[in-house]
């Protein structure tokens, strides 16, 4: 089997794995309660936040369900067929996407992780952006009659997001601006 021709193994299940979490993800959210009201619970202190607490059995229970349903879905796709043209089998870079269509099957399984990342990020004067993003990690092994790979890689989703409002400085650079 050429260069040419293995390139595509890795390609492949790279792509089809992704499709197949994206799903589980959006499975699993819209089937879900995980807004950010859900997600967390936000303190306030004399009408301004004073902290945000996220909620660990929600945590917790998206990150399975998304572990689930993405082993799932990339069971569903366990033995594939995949098409590679004619002309990737050749060490001629020049045809290497010419030709008729080959079938060849493989195999595709894997592992997956999901983790939860809460970051803070600047909107302006007393703004924050609060964003709850999931990251799921795959390990998918490949392997197909002389081919077997081992990829591994991550998709990122925002999960939820809210701007957090503080007071208006009354004070900016030392100047003193009254308020009307």
């Amino acid at each position: 089997m050429s260069d040419f021709s293995k390139a595509y193994f890795p390609a492949f299940a790279r792509q089809t794995t992704t499709k197949a979490v994206c799903g589980a993800v959006e499975k699993v959210l819209a089937e879900g309660d995980f807004s950010y009201d859900d997600l967390t619970d936000i303190s306030y202190s004399d009408g301004t936040v004073s902290s945000v607490n996220t909620d660990p059995v929600k945590i917790n229970l998206l990150k399975s369900r998304v572990v689930s349903a993405a082993e799932e879905e990339v069971e569903k796709i366990h033995n594939s067929v995949m098409h590679i043209p004619l002309g990737a089998f050749t060490k001629l870079s020049l045809i290497a996407n010419c030709g008729p269509k080959v079938p060849l099957s493989f195999c595709l399984t894997g592992s997956f992780s999901a983790e939860l990342v809460s970051t803070f990020e600047s909107a302006g004067i007393n703004q924050t952006i609060h964003h709850i993003k999931l990251i799921v990690t795959s390990k998918i092994v490949t392997a197909s009659v002389d081919f077997k790979d081992t990829l591994t890689f991550s998709t990122d989703f925002e999960v939820a997001q809210s701007v957090l409002l503080g007071e208006i400085p009354t004070t900016y650079g030392g100047y003193y601006t009254p308020i009307r």
